[in-house]
């Protein structure tokens, strides 16, 4: 049978009285039975030497037992709180811990209830931020210039279709300085998008010419910061004209 802590508390107080109801039928008891006043003396000093025994006893138990029982439901709530916390929203919780404990029992199934609406709306959110990211690869793979995202620390998040039909040696595992590249025209490109990320510039139609070649990039770039303002990254476009001839 579940009890709440509040029941068992009532009960346990209703026995308390019920001791102290007994003692006082005893005494009435022993008083309309004596017969002589010294043996009633000593009876009535026996009942209620037993009594505040048994009195004395109950209240113990009831002074340890019932601040035991909600300290342990406290902790493990607490416990379960925590694990919710660091990020676990599949708990394993052991209902049978709570069986006893009718209003513990009903937090726990909020909480419960509460951690599948989380898992729900995290799983539904999950898909959206994939789903919205999927939009956002194949728009930037439709540009017709090359693209590039890198972050504060020169490491490239990602890049486009003609990016990579253009520099197959580099991808997503390598930073702006680590690339090995082939002529100083794109080193000179590449150098560029390093200094704009050192000093969180923007790149405003920025041309680099290839003397040898006569080939000409237009370089764009825009630097992303947090909410603080501080920069986290930057997205470069690259177009190059007169390549096709070099082609």
């Amino acid at each position: 049978m579940k009890r709440s802590i509040k029941t068992r508390y009532h009960v346990m107080i209703g026995v308390l009285f019920a001791i102290v109801l007994v003692q006082f039928i005893f005494v009435l008891y022993t008083i309309s039975q004596a017969d002589d006043l010294y043996m009633l003396a000593s009876d009535i000093q026996s009942i209620m030497i037993i009594f505040l025994f048994a009195i004395f006893v109950y209240v113990v138990v009831i002074y340890n037992y019932l601040p035991y029982r909600l300290q342990r439901s406290i902790n493990l709530v607490r416990e379960l709180i925590d694990n919710v916390s660091g990020g676990n929203y599949h708990p394993d919780i052991d209902s049978t811990l709570f069986d006893q404990d009718e209003d513990f029992q009903s937090l726990i199934l909020s909480l419960q209830k509460m951690l599948g609406i989380i898992s729900r709306f995290d799983s539904a959110k999950a898909e959206k931020i994939f789903e919205h990211n999927q939009r956002i690869a194949q728009l930037i793979n439709l540009v017709p210039q090359m693209v590039i995202i890198t972050n504060i620390n020169s490491e490239i998040v990602y890049i486009n279709d003609k990016f990579r039909a253009r520099f197959p040696n580099i991808s997503e595992m390598n930073t702006l300085t680590e690339v090995i590249l082939d002529s100083s025209f794109y080193e000179e490109i590449f150098a560029h998008m390093i200094e704009a990320l050192r000093y969180g510039n923007n790149i405003y139609d920025n041309e680099i010419v290839d003397s040898a070649t006569k080939r000409v990039a237009l370089l764009k770039g825009s630097i992303v910061r947090n909410r603080k303002g501080n920069t986290t990254g930057a997205v470069f476009t690259v177009d190059i004209k007169g390549e096709e001839k070099q082609d």
